[in-house]
């Protein structure tokens, strides 16, 4: 079924007008962890993919998903740049940093789950399902609405389903998603690109990373976002694959490498 699926994501892609799909070799930024990158220009509707066999298959968003979730507590008012403080409810959480009181800058920086699902619980499904449908985003299945699936977390506020659960998306549809998202400037895409920002120099780079843990393996890492080319934006997508990595510390700071590997491309190969 992946690879049927595959197929028919780059059968799209080849059938849109202004698509040029181009596989590149970006083996050397990996240094031997498996995985895939995806680069798309809208502008000029080219692709450049390093692994083209991996970039159509589905798996979790995980905390790329607070891209979306954040822009819907956004456009619904929600919050606001200046208002958007959550109180933590005194659980003590494994991540030192969840332990607190939490603004929407603070939750995206340390990937706070539950500041984000307490926003997804404020925002209507229907809401969250029309914006999907809207972004073509994955598989586009929020069924899993409690995350159950999800056996990694006991805690009901660090579960939901974008974490290992029904939602899925693959790197091709993740880059296709966020052209919708930022295509039209607003004040939500002017936040969000606030909160992206990574990098400085050489170039800014806007992105956010996401860690999937499976039978207590990585089982998807990413860093998804954009930077600005020839004042053109170029979205990229950057995931590992690669359970068996014998990287002492891969478990834990996988998407870590997947953030280094996408600036490292961006900042020294021309892929346009």
């Amino acid at each position: 079924m992946k690879k049927i699926r595959f197929i028919l994501c780059i059968l799209f892609l080849l059938s849109c007008s202004k698509t040029e799909v181009t596989e590149v070799d970006l083996s050397p930024y990996f240094q031997g962890i498996g995985g895939t990158a995806v680069f798309y220009q809208p502008t000029t509707g080219q692709y450049k993919i390093h692994n083209l066999s991996l970039s159509g298959q589905r798996s979790s968003p995980c905390s790329t998903f607070k891209i979306i979730s954040a822009g819907l507590a956004l456009s619904e008012n929600l919050i606001n740049k200046g208002h958007s403080k959550i109180k933590w409810n005194k659980k003590h959480y494994d991540m030192q940093t969840w332990n607190k009181d939490m603004t929407l800058k603070e939750a995206f920086r340390t990937s706070c789950v539950w500041y984000f699902r307490n926003l997804i619980n404020r925002l209507p499904q229907a809401k969250i399902q029309a914006a999907l449908n809207r972004l073509e985003y994955g598989n586009k299945d929020i069924s899993d609405w409690k995350g159950n699936l999800n056996a990694n977390a006991e805690h009901p506020e660090l579960k939901g389903f974008w974490i290992e659960s029904s939602l899925q998306i693959s790197p091709v549809e993740q880059v296709r998603s966020l052209a919708k998202l930022f295509s039209s400037p607003s004040p939500t895409a002017a936040t969000l690109k606030e909160l992206m920002q990574t990098t400085e120099t050489p170039v800014k780079i806007y992105g956010k990373t996401g860690l999937g843990i499976k039978d207590n393996k990585v089982h998807t890492a990413w860093f998804v976002g954009f930077f600005e080319q020839n004042n053109r934006p170029v979205y990229f997508a950057v995931r590992l694959a690669d359970e068996d990595n014998p990287l002492p510390d891969y478990r834990h700071k996988a998407s870590q490498y997947a953030r280094q590997i996408a600036i490292d491309i961006i900042s020294n190969a021309r892929l346009f």
